[in-house]
C-alpha cells in the first residue's frame, strides 16, 4: 500500500511539474484572477493539476478588461 501511494505522488507531482514547464513555454495560460491562490510563487506549479477553488474571472469582468485593452489601443 506504501509503495502504490508513493507512486501515485510522485505521477502527480510529475505532472504538476510537467504543467509548469508547458506554462512557462506559453503554451497554456490561467484565466484566474490574480487574487487566486494559484497565483502564489509555490502554490502556482500545482495549478493545472488541483482544479479547486481557482477564482475566475466573472463575465462582467472579462468585459470590462477586454473594452479597457481596446480603448488603450
Amino acid at each position: 500500500m506504501g509503495r502504490l501511494l508513493r507512486r501515485l505522488l510522485t505521477v502527480y507531482l510529475l505532472f504538476a511539474i510537467i504543467g509548469r514547464f508547458v506554462e512557462g513555454m506559453g503554451a497554456t495560460q490561467c484565466g484566474c484572477r490574480p487574487d487566486c491562490w494559484c497565483r502564489r510563487p509555490l502554490l502556482s506549479t500545482f495549478r493545472w493539476v488541483f482544479p479547486f477553488r481557482h477564482h475566475f474571472w466573472t463575465e462582467e469582468e472579462k468585459q470590462a478588461l477586454n473594452e479597457a485593452a481596446h480603448s488603450s489601443m
